[in-house]
């Protein structure tokens, strides 16, 4: 005979499988069962797992305390197997004030990872916040580090944790932390939860008592939201950390909505589809080099936002790319022939842009312009400056998808150097 707590699981799970797949996924105004479960019941159906408390940012660690105009925010969901080491948070340089050590790969194929990150998008969508699994070449990003490598245990039942950043405003390179990795049992849905809601920590949202909310601390499965409603603050004895940011939209520092916060810091969501604008500054289109000589590749990429990545193609095919500013490659001991290298530039909403071909003579006289009738030589309109309004000869193009392929050509990157990314066009 079942015990009553057994007999209510049992039912409670049962009116959890029959709801459609789809009300679970994506209809907010579906109630899960397990919403109104108790922590032993939910335990009692494989859910009731925690997030951590966020650790508060202490305002003596970082100098500028000054809050920032955010007009769009940059989060990279990190699958890949990175090694951190302890000091402020920066995410640009693998620096995490919670954690030091290595932390495998979230392993699995693309369809895992591509499942997980269109579910964070979902989450994000009202907010204008470009989210990529690529690790962004210049500016401010929020980092989590998605990964089943967990410090607190295996067996903790701890999903994740995250630095609170009131506002932003002590850290712009914060990292997080879901312990998640392909294969673990969990739904998309619940690993894009705890990525939401470790990420949001990082800009001073806390936990609140409601399992509708990203910010409940407790799983307990389907597909919560940022709720546009004021919910009271989970504080777990240790204070509420943000209290102005909270106040501000519920009248009072205990209560949190968490939509129109980060409405707020992030204002409403702009698609980004402008693509960058990329360059090849040097050489020049016609240069003429002896066999064997060596020489740099530069280019200049702007994007309203930031740049992912810069490729380098001789002809159609793909050489090498960089990640960091500033951007080129050393040539070193280039074979006799003609090169025609271009640049594609790609920002982290997948918007790309190739630059002017720039022809390179080696070992080979460049031609002589031919004649336009008029005594002098003819003009080249497919040069640098090229004919678009913006004077930047760019031009879109589809999605390419390019192999290394042994030409005799030596590239080598550049040392990596970061500056700060363009701010955003009002």
């Amino acid at each position: 005979m079942l015990n009553s707590t057994a007999v209510v699981s049992s039912i409670a799970m049962l009116a959890l499988l029959a709801l459609p797949a789809t009300a679970l996924a994506s209809d907010p105004s579906s109630r899960p069962a397990t919403w109104d479960m108790s922590p032993e019941q939910l335990r009692a159906v494989g859910l009731g797992q925690t997030r951590a408390a966020p650790i508060p940012v202490p305002r003596d660690k970082h100098a500028d305390t000054a809050p920032k105009a955010i007009k769009q925010g940059l989060l990279f969901v990190n699958f890949e197997a990175i090694t951190l080491t302890m000091g402020n948070d920066d995410s640009r340089t693998d620096v995490s004030s919670i954690f030091a050590g290595e932390f495998v790969a979230f392993g699995g194929g693309d369809a895992e990872r591509a499942a997980v990150m269109a579910a964070v998008r979902t989450d994000w969508e009202p907010y204008d916040l470009v989210i990529t699994e690529s690790r962004p070449a210049a500016g401010d990003y929020t980092m989590n580090v998605t990964s089943p490598t967990n410090p607190f245990g295996s067996g903790s039942g701890v999903l994740g944790i995250a630095p609170l950043d009131c506002m932003d405003m002590m850290a712009p390179n914060n990292v997080t932390f879901a312990f998640h990795g392909a294969g673990d049992g969990f739904s998309p849905a619940t690993v894009a939860t705890t990525i939401g809601q470790e990420v949001a920590h990082s800009y001073g949202l806390e936990h609140v008592n409601n399992p509708a909310d990203i910010m409940n601390p407790q799983n307990s499965g389907g597909d919560p939201t940022f709720r546009d409603e004021c919910i009271a603050i989970v504080d777990g004895g240790a204070g509420i950390f943000c209290p102005d940011q909270h106040a501000t939209h519920c009248g009072e520092p205990t209560m949190q909505n968490s939509h129109l916060e980060l409405l707020e810091i992030f204002g409403s969501s702009i698609p980004d589809t402008q693509a960058p604008l990329v360059r090849i500054t040097t050489p020049n289109d016609g240069a003429e080099y002896e066999v064997g000589a060596n020489f740099r590749i530069e280019v200049t990429v702007t994007d309203d936002n930031a740049v992912a990545s810069v490729q380098l193609f001789d002809g159609e095919t793909s050489l090498m790319q960089d990640t960091s500013e500033p951007y080129g490659w050393d040539v070193v001991q280039i074979p006799e022939g003609v090169y025609e290298f271009t640049v594609k530039a790609t920002d982290p909403s997948t918007n790309e842009a190739i630059s002017d071909v720039v022809t390179v003579y080696v070992g080979l006289p460049a031609p002589e312009p031919e004649s336009d009738g008029t005594g002098t030589g003819g003009t080249d309109s497919a040069g640098q400056d090229g004919d678009g309004d913006d004077g930047c000869g760019c031009r879109q193009s589809p999605q390419d998808n390019h192999h290394v392929l042994g030409l005799g050509l030596t590239v080598l990157g550049l040392a990596a150097r970061r500056r700060g990314r363009p701010r955003p066009k009002a």
